[in-house]
């Protein structure tokens, strides 16, 4: 990426020392007043200053009490006020050494907006509240946004100390006003008169204490209604959950899971918490899941809040995000980046140790094995597009930042931090990271600089090892294969010793070896079978066999600009491998620092039989995928039939399948095929991915036109697994089975599994009548199965759950009414979807959750629902952009709503659309979506035929299995 060539950073001869920022809200007119007054040094003389500022108007400025000649704005791209003045300023100032020092004094207005961004408004929903809607003020000001709070040097390296000051309307009950350091001072203000001599409201002042040397983006302030509960930890800190009026309660969870991890931290960073207090707030609505500002976290409600409606699930989310923005309080605050090019030292680095805490504070949750699937996977899925980024990519204007915010720097940050960990080991990483965090503090650091500190506590060479992991796009997919070790003397007999072979290359999609169009090593009998068998036994109607060889004659475009065509022998990275041998109890550690290595193996392994197997990395903590040899394959396939693989390496096989199919290097059969092998898991995390990855194939069968084939193979996948665990929990059963329990019934009701949707019916009409309530871990699932099967009045009783929420409190939570919002995504019927599109951008639903609502429909509700969001997304594009360019969601929208298109008029279709439909801050997003679809068409000329020829003789298998009394056909269908 490019920096725009307006860009600019301020100049580099003014620093700012300190902020005294006095704001008065007006929350009738939504308007704010302010004034600054800001201690700054003069390192080389001048006559003007020029600070980031927008949307605000600048009334007066004056330095050390000399006015101004002149104000006037940078254009929107640089994002600025310039101030002019009628003389040097450094004669005014105060002598420092080479520097001088005085005041800058500004009077500004601003308003507060509704766009989640800035100083921004939203509404309050309270519990029992005799008011039940009031209004909040809160800010959001990462990355670049607390110009639109304030003039100011809104820089990250340009850290200054702060001290805040609010006047809000006097009300009976008191408004709560809450910034970064305590409260300091609050009194009622004198009462005073308009010009029209009419008495003004009565106005309080909040004055909070200085804070330390901080970052412009961490300044937080929120005022509105809040219910408090509290404690003061070990050391001393006060430690505070505020939530909505009458939900008091439903905070325990994240003060006690923010209690723990204060502690864990503490004892990691060797370095006690900086701050007397912390706040962890659940504000109305929020561009992101949570912000880590100084002292003053704040969370959607989903995010922080936990009652007795919560899912385990929800549990776990609110615990890891409370432990990640715990862990920005030292990493990213104390010490933080110098420029938003390592954007990743923060997050990368707080969403690996967030599971470092969560799994120390909550070992039942299990959480490294969720860290494959949430970041892992995520990360993988990203980076092996040509339209990737490196971790650490230049930036420069405030576009070009947001477009960073995506799972390169956050998953894929987190995957190389964690390979990174467990390669230096636990005590070295540790020493490293307590001498980079003593030595940056209150300060700003580089990525350079954390591997100076790693490499000096580890004595290892951090740097090299981890500069391309960093600084380029793509991992490497090594390959594996198993051959003789040659002997020492060439005039020896060849060795019946084995050497694994491995070499490396840049993982892309699309990109591998071409495959053969025929089915690779699979034993199955579609050789035999009638390519015009359905898999009801009928044949395929003319039009459909039309439509399937359309589907396979029509590829991508030529001329595809966001898919290159060429591959380099140039990537190489230095690799830690960990290698488990079936006969061994620990996994050997390799470093692959060259295109091809072979590794001698010991005699005990003189070959794959007897059950012995081989696994590249152990644990999946390696950032790569592995391509293995048929051999080493098959007796993988036959460890995982037998039980012998453990679950994060079963997790890690069928994700490197699938992600090889993608690559071109195995066809979708011969992963399915595998797939049947994964009826007897009992995992959650492993069910999840494995279900996530076969979505991919179930949009290439609904192209195809074989929905119900897809169903049926879905059904035979799932249903075993939930026949073990039953619909109800079981006492003493584990945190993951209530987890797996909702996972595999919102699958098998999205198939229509008949038995399945029988019951959920009937246990949503028990719930939403009121006679029982529904377990809240099998609720996301009951309610999605009720919005596909349950016809109108299904619908509509979820509408009603929605907007007159149950047992007479007259409030619902963030979380059921996500849950609901969802589930109404499940509907396959045109009229339901247009109502849930044009509900997704009503005042019903809060902007935050829109894009959430449309992408449910894309990810849930089958093509027709995909191609209506598609549709709507586009002619109300100039809305979507106007609410969400600048706060990361525009470009997770287009990333779910083109995430199930899948033929090269799609692409097309797409490219005609962007290019004449600007996407600010979602440009990359536009190009990885684009570049997705392609590859997505590609896919399907490839393999559709063969796709549909193995859902055939899967049917035809199960009928030969029914004959012989060997099952019944219902074990695959529903």
């Amino acid at each position: 990426s490019t920096m725009p060539k307006d860009f600019k950073h301020l100049p580099s001869h003014i620093c700012p020392v300190h902020y005294d920022l006095h704001l008065c809200l007006d929350f009738i007119e939504f308007t704010y007043s302010g004034c600054v007054q800001i201690s700054i040094e003069i390192n080389e003389d001048t006559d003007e200053l020029v600070l980031n500022s927008v949307d605000l108007d600048v009334l007066s400025a004056s330095f050390n009490n000399i006015p101004t000649q002149s104000i006037t704005y940078g254009n929107k791209s640089e994002q600025t006020v310039r101030l002019k003045f009628p003389c040097k300023l450094m004669g005014t100032c105060t002598s420092l050494s080479q520097k001088g020092t005085g005041c800058l004094c500004l009077n500004y207005r601003g308003q507060l907006s509704d766009r989640l961004r800035g100083f921004y408004r939203s509404v309050q929903r309270c519990r029992g509240a005799a008011t039940s809607e009031t209004p909040c003020a809160l800010t959001m000001l990462c990355p670049t946004e607390a110009r639109r709070l304030l003039p100011c040097w809104d820089e990250p390296q340009l850290k200054a100390t702060f001290q805040v000051a609010v006047e809000i309307p006097s009300t009976c009950p008191r408004l709560t006003a809450l910034s970064n350091m305590p409260e300091e001072e609050r009194r009622d203000l004198p009462s005073q008169s308009s010009s029209q001599s009419e008495p003004m409201p009565a106005r309080e002042l909040v004055r909070f204490a200085k804070t330390p040397q901080m970052s412009t983006y961490l300044l937080a302030i929120v005022i509105g209604r809040f219910d408090c509960i509290e404690t003061v930890c070990q050391d001393g800190v006060a430690l505070r959950v505020f939530s909505p009026i009458g939900r008091q309660s439903d905070g325990r969870f994240a003060l006690e899971v923010a209690r723990r991890s204060l502690q864990f931290y503490s004892e990691l960073f060797g370095i006690p918490y900086p701050l007397p207090k912390l706040d962890l707030v659940a504000v109305p609505e929020l561009a992101v899941g949570a912000m880590e500002n100084w002292g003053l976290i704040t969370y959607r409600e989903a995010m922080l809040l936990v009652d007795e409606n919560s899912s385990k699930f929800s549990m776990e989310t609110v615990a890891l995000v409370v432990g990640h923005e715990v862990a920005h309080q030292w990493f990213g605050n104390l010490v933080t980046m110098q420029w938003w090019t390592q954007l990743w030292l923060n997050e990368g680095f707080a969403s690996w140790v967030e599971y470092l805490c969560i799994d120390h504070c909550y070992p039942e949750f299990d959480v490294w094995t969720r860290f494959i699937r949430n970041d892992f996977s995520k990360a993988l899925e990203l980076d092996c597009l040509d339209n990737s980024h490196p971790i650490e990519i230049d930036v420069g204007h405030p576009d070009e930042i947001d477009e960073t915010f995506d799972a390169i720097s956050y998953s894929k940050g987190a995957a190389v931090i964690r390979m990174l960990h467990a390669w230096l080991g636990e005590p070295a990483f540790r020493r490293g990271l307590q001498q980079y965090l003593r030595r940056h503090s209150y300060g700003n650091a580089s990525t350079a600089d954390l591997w100076l500190a790693l490499s000096e506590a580890s004595g290892q060479p951090v740097q090299q090892v981890m500069h391309d992991w960093i600084r380029r796009k793509g991992f490497p997919v090594i390959s594996a294969s198993l051959e003789p070790l040659p002997p020492p003397d060439s005039s020896q007999e060849a060795s019946t010793r084995l050497q694994l072979r491995l070499r490396q290359s840049r993982f892309r999609s699309g990109q591998g070896p071409a495959v053969a169009t025929a089915s690779v090593g699979v034993q199955t009998e579609l050789e035999k079978l009638d390519e015009t068998e359905q898999l009801d036994g009928t044949a395929v109607s003319g039009e459909r066999q039309a439509k399937m060889a359309r589907i396979s004659q029509n590829p991508v475009p030529d001329g595809n600009k966001f898919v290159s065509q060429h591959r380099s022998c140039s990537d190489l990275w230095r690799v830690p491998l960990l290698v488990q041998l079936s006969n061994e109890p620990e996994p050997r550690r390799l470093l692959l620092e060259s295109a091809e290595l072979a590794y001698p193996l010991p005699p005990s392994l003189s070959q794959l039989t007897d059950g012995h197997w081989l696994k590249l990395n152990w644990q999946c903590v390696g950032v790569f995928r592995v391509d293995y040899s048929d051999q080493m394959l098959d007796a993988l396939v036959s460890a995982l039939k037998r039980g012998k693989l453990g679950r994060r390496d079963r997790f890690n096989l069928q994700s490197d399948l699938f992600a090889l199919v993608a690559y071109g290097k195995l066809v979708t059969i011969r992963v399915l095929e595998i797939v049947k092998a994964y009826r007897s898991e009992q995992y959650f995390t492993v069910w999840s991915d494995l279900l996530a990855n076969l979505s991919s194939v179930q949009v290439l069968a609904e192209q195809l036109g074989l929905t119900a084939a897809w169903h049926a193979f879905l059904s035979y996948l799932c249903w075993p697994a939930f026949q073990r665990l039953g619909w109800d929990f079981k006492p003493g059963e584990s945190h993951d089975a209530g987890l797996l329990r909702g996972l595999l019934l919102t699958y098998l009701g999205q198939a229509g599994h008949a038995e399945v949707v029988a019951e959920a019916l009937a246990r949503f009409d028990r719930h939403a009548s009121g006679q029982c309530r529904l377990e809240p871990d099998i609720r996301a699932g009951v309610y999605a199965t009720a919005a596909r099967h349950g016809g109108a009045a299904a619908f509509d009783r979820l509408l009603a759950l929605l907007d007159s929420p149950a047992r007479g409190n007259g409030f619902i939570s963030s979380e059921e009414e996500l849950r609901i919002l969802r589930a109404l995504g499940n509907t396959e019927d045109t009229d339901q979807i247009k109502r849930v599109l044009e509900l997704s951008i009503s005042p019903r639903v809060r902007q935050q959750d829109t894009p959430s609502v449309i992408c449910s429909l894309c990810a849930c509700g089958g093509l027709k629902a995909r191609r209506l969001a598609w549709q709507f997304v586009k002619s109300r594009w100039p809305v979507l952009v106007s609410r969400y360019s600048g706060v990361f969601l525009l470009q997770r929208l287009v990333l779910g709503v083109c995430s199930g298109l899948c033929s090269a008029e799609d692409a097309e279709d797409l490219r005609q659309f962007f290019a004449t439909n600007s996407a600010p801050s979602a440009a990359r997003a536009v190009k990885q979506a684009l570049e997705t679809v392609q590859l997505r068409a590609r896919l399907l000329s490839q393999d559709g035929h063969l796709i549909a020829q193995y859902l055939a003789g899967l049917r035809a298998a199960a009928r030969d299995d029914c004959s012989d009394g060997q099952s019944t056909e219902a074990d695959l269908l529903p």
